[in-house]
């Protein structure tokens, strides 16, 4: 072994290197194999001369001025001598073969959530038949590294390199998802206080937004009638208002998380509910279940009505929610646009001021209650910079018409609350019943320019201070990331399940799959120091996307003589297995260096 210095990028790199020797068809072949990277020259170089000669000469003595190769020269670990012959005619060693390795992580990570543990109780339980947590992990590993119909899924199992599951029957991966349908409480249970146990939930805030996916099928499923006429149980794939704006039945989906961005609980409702109608349903059976004390629940305006408010409250929560500023009344909206009270920063480019107030409130039984809460209102240039930018062709038709009238033949449907009517006689211009003009409402018009860049905030945390609510509220950004990438990245849909057990099912993998993910993201961004609670412009440490490709392309390939080939460890793989501590470099390890390193994953801690 020597050591060589080389360059990457115009770094110079320490590593040390091994010369091999091996046989083909009784022909000898030598190749060099790096042993360890030792890491950049720059971070061992005393500054005197010479360094990396002084180096070479200090290994070969057996005496190196790094540490951490003594133990290749104490024979601790000793040098792989390897041969091995390869037999040109056998189609097995001639091919490639390689299978995927990158799943040890989401194995460990699938274990240290105690899944198995819920899944294994279920299955002594119901004397289940199957293998129930094998199949259960190839449709986690699946949908987290290759997503794919539960078809496809389970075709592709020796894609692993040990099998993920003894199931050789394709229906039994249906069956699997019966028992993970009847766990799928158990499991969020189970997730959320291993999660609250090693990194610690946060239970001041829990974010909630719901989403919907569609389904490719043309009509509802039906409710399901009793004899006396009232519906026993809604049908779960309903038309209704699509957030990609589709026509086929859907699902809505609640989702909550943490301000980590970890996922806590998701709940599934029938397609043709309101967002506003799945809050309160959602907080009695997740959030009241976990055990989380006192949260504050953060929501879009989308949420905020009269019984969810009240709900809240009623179960001694608080929350943080918007409020639409161009559905405000009169008053707040003056009070918004006076410039009395706000709080600017230095550069002018935000300002905000709130006051408190008093309310009333109408819970889901239709009684009034009286509320105290705090109102934020905030402008930001940003904001009114997007905001302009969003709307600069439908600002720019407003203007145009105000000199040019004839315009409004060509109206947009937008353009229709800032219009008036008025019934004239063309002849005179009398006002009567003869035909109608119409015309801009300048004071409509001014009114919606004005709004633009600014937000309100409604809040029951009334002692905390402004900005730490704004921040607090921005935190949604990372819920709707986590839509992204349930619909994206885990190909989340469309559904290609029917029945509301298996359904529910495939949302659980999905869940099970986001949280491996946002896990993995808070494992990197502690690792480099920065902050997972940087709620006003967080970062993720490595997109889901990066994530998936790293460990889905980390693989070994079966050599003859028992030892394997792996790929190289991308730089996103490197970073992914340094964040929980482990080193990728592989150099032609046996079937036992490997199952070693698999178990090695099983202490992986969630922290």
């Amino acid at each position: 072994m020597f050591i060589e210095c080389v360059k990457n990028n115009n770094t110079e790199y320490l590593r040390l290197v091994d010369a091999r020797t091996f046989s083909v068809n009784g022909a000898r072949k030598h190749q060099r194999c790096v042993v360890r990277n030792i890491g950049p020259l720059s971070r061992y170089d005393d500054g005197l001369p010479n360094y990396i000669n002084r180096l070479r000469e200090s290994f070969r003595n057996g005496t190196p001025i790094i540490p951490l190769l003594n133990e290749y020269v104490s024979g601790v670990v000793p040098q792989k001598k390897i041969r091995f012959e390869l037999d040109v005619d056998n189609d097995e060693q001639c091919f490639s073969h390689p299978k995927n390795i990158g799943y040890f992580l989401l194995d460990g990570l699938y274990d240290a959530l105690g899944i198995y543990d819920v899944l294994n109780q279920y299955k002594s339980d119901n004397h289940f038949p199957y293998d129930l947590n094998g199949l259960s992990k190839l449709l986690v590993f699946g949908r987290a590294l290759f997503p794919d119909s539960k078809q496809g899924t389970f075709e592709e199992r020796d894609r692993y390199l040990f099998d993920v599951t003894s199931s050789k029957s394709q229906h039994e991966i249906y069956h699997a998802l019966d028992g993970l349908n009847g766990c799928a409480d158990a499991i969020q249970k189970r997730m959320n206080y291993k999660i609250a146990k090693s990194i610690g939930r946060n239970t001041e805030v829990c974010f909630y937004d719901v989403t919907n996916y569609y389904f490719e099928i043309g009509e509802n499923d039906l409710d399901e009638i009793g004899s006396d006429g009232t519906v026993i149980k809604k049908g779960l794939r309903k038309k209704g208002v699509s957030k990609e704006k589709r026509g086929e039945p859907i699902v809505q989906m609640g989702l909550f998380i943490d301000d980590n961005g970890i996922p806590i609980a998701y709940r599934l409702s029938p397609g043709n509910e309101t967002d506003q109608t799945t809050l309160r349903p959602a907080l009695k059976k997740n959030i009241g279940n976990l055990g989380l004390g006192r949260v504050i629940v953060v929501a879009d305006g989308g949420l905020n009505s009269g019984p969810n408010i009240a709900h809240i409250l009623g179960m001694g929560n608080g929350y943080i929610v918007s409020k639409s500023t161009k559905k405000s009344d009169k008053t707040v909206k003056a009070w918004m646009l006076d410039e009395t009270g706000y709080d600017w920063n230095e550069s002018r480019t935000f300002k905000m001021k709130s006051m408190i107030r008093k309310r009333k409130v109408k819970d889901e039984d239709g009684n009034f209650a009286e509320i105290t809460e705090k109102l934020i209102c905030y402008w930001s240039k940003k904001h009114y910079d997007r905001e302009r930018h969003e709307n600069e062709k439908f600002i720019q038709y407003l203007e145009s018409v105000i000199a040019h009238p004839d315009k409004l033949k060509d109206k947009p449907k937008k353009a229709e609350k800032f219009l008036q009517k008025t019934t004239v006689d063309k002849a005179t211009g009398e006002v009567i019943d003869a035909a109608t003009h119409l015309s801009i409402d300048m004071e409509k018009v001014q009114a919606y320019l004005d709004l633009l860049g600014y937000y309100t905030i409604m809040t029951s945390e009334i002692d905390k201070p402004d900005r730490e609510i704004i921040n607090k509220y921005h935190g949604l950004s990372r819920i709707e990331d986590s839509f992204r990438i349930t619909k994206s990245d885990l190909e989340g849909r469309p559904v290609f399940v029917s029945t509301p057990e298996h359904i529910n099912a495939h949302f659980l993998t999905c869940f099970i799959a986001l949280t491996m993910i946002r896990i993995i993201q808070h494992k990197i961004l502690k690792y480099l120091g920065k902050d997972t609670k940087n709620l006003d412009g967080w970062e993720s440490g490595l997109t889901a996307e990066r994530m998936q490709t790293a460990l889905g392309c980390w693989q070994a390939d079966a050599l003859s003589a028992g030892y394997y080939r792996t790929t190289k460890p991308s730089n996103d793989l490197t970073l992914i297995l340094e964040a929980f501590g482990f080193d990728g470099e592989l150099r032609l390890p046996t079937v036992k260096d490997l199952h070693t390193l698999k178990r090695s994953f099983h202490r992986v801690s969630v922290m």
